[in-house]
């Protein structure tokens, strides 16, 4: 029943979103197991294509610092319908069943210890804009194991005022004038989370510390404008960037991966 009315929100919600949706999955893989996980979230991620799928892209994303889970998974959707009818394990059997029965038993066995790392998982929906909630350099590359920050506040306003402001006080100089690779925002739409979603990326640490330092590149003059409308407690949380799919299948992150 619980499904059944998440569906059926989603679908009447396309109305009103027209965004793209992110559906953010967060996994509590133990720290000397998170290169075994990788190893094996490759084989499934390029084992799952097919046409049961509507996904766009998918991103991974390991814990570098911070309180919280080890790896975020972030898949992109062009709706939320999209999002409701990818059907991820229907395409896995689907390309599973054709293989040699000595590679099918093999595959079961890499995605039955694969879905054991899915234990006490969390996972939500966001909402993103990419025209207006999102600023990036002219020219990225991201196929590198850049830093990625995100920090997760509740608004007293509006979810737009709180992003509005956190573009005007850190994007838009960070991106223009800075180190920053890209930064934007997201809104909630279904699950567990913050009412907004802030992140910004930078291609290592030495250039995070720089952006946020002693010389910090943020507009001083906006920044009473964006805490203004903070609510409540929040929490910041910084990954490193693992790779993502090309071309619908997962490359690692790092040149000739």
């Amino acid at each position: 029943m619980k499904k059944f009315c998440i569906l059926i929100t989603l679908l009447f919600s396309i109305t009103t979103y027209s965004q793209t949706v992110m559906n953010n999955t967060y996994l509590d893989v133990p720290l000397n197991q998170v290169n075994d996980f990788l190893e094996l979230h490759k084989k499934v991620v390029d084992m799952s294509d097919g046409e049961q799928r509507t996904i766009d892209n998918h991103w991974v994303y390991r814990h570098w610092y911070g309180n919280d889970h080890s790896i975020m998974l972030g898949d992109l959707y062009s709706s939320a319908e999209a999002a409701v009818n990818d059907d991820f394990w229907g395409a896995l059997r689907n390309n599973i069943d054709q293989l040699p029965e000595n590679e099918k038993k093999e595959m079961q066995d890499i995605v039955a210890k694969w879905w054991g790392y899915w234990n006490n998982h969390t996972d939500e929906m966001r909402v993103v804009d990419w025209e207006k909630n999102w600023k990036g350099k002219e020219t990225l590359d991201l196929d590198i194991p850049y830093v990625f920050v995100v920090g997760s506040y509740n608004s007293s306003a509006g979810n737009q005022e709180m992003i509005d402001a956190y573009m005007n006080w850190s994007v838009n100089p960070g991106v223009d004038k800075g180190v920053m690779l890209y930064g934007g925002g997201t809104s909630h739409f279904i699950g567990s989370g913050s009412d907004v979603q802030l992140w910004s990326a930078y291609t290592n640490i030495a250039d995070f510390a720089e952006a946020n330092g002693a010389n910090s590149q943020r507009n001083a003059d906006a920044a009473p404008s964006f805490w203004s409308l903070v609510e409540g407690a929040h929490s910041d949380q910084i990954y490193i960037h693992v790779g993502h799919t090309i071309d619908k299948k997962f490359n690692l992150a790092g040149a000739d991966k």
